[in-house]
């Protein structure tokens, strides 16, 4: 049996940012690849201590323990909530 996946297209767009937008822009990646890690970090711990699976899209938005960290609060509010819902994302 052949379970239907969502088809996902991605497209790469090529920017020549000035030096203050790269910065920035480094800066947020930078930025959003450590909550990211955080997120992942967070979600090991708590199946390893209560073998419970984060299997909800928005479970670590709403876990204070990595959304209102001094890392997610370094992010506007929008980068750092898509950045934690795409953590569910690639876990299928």
């Amino acid at each position: 049996m052949v379970k239907n996946k969502p088809l996902m297209g991605v497209q790469q767009v090529l920017l020549s940012p000035d030096k203050d937008t790269k910065a920035i822009l480094e800066y947020l990646c930078q930025q959003s690849g450590k909550l990211y890690n955080s997120g992942v970090y967070f979600a090991r711990q708590t199946l390893f201590k209560t073998g419970k699976l984060l299997t909800g899209k928005f479970d670590l938005i709403y876990e204070s323990t990595v959304s209102k960290t001094r890392l997610a609060s370094s992010l506007p509010s929008v980068v750092a909530q898509q950045t934690l819902i795409s953590f569910r994302g690639n876990r299928e």
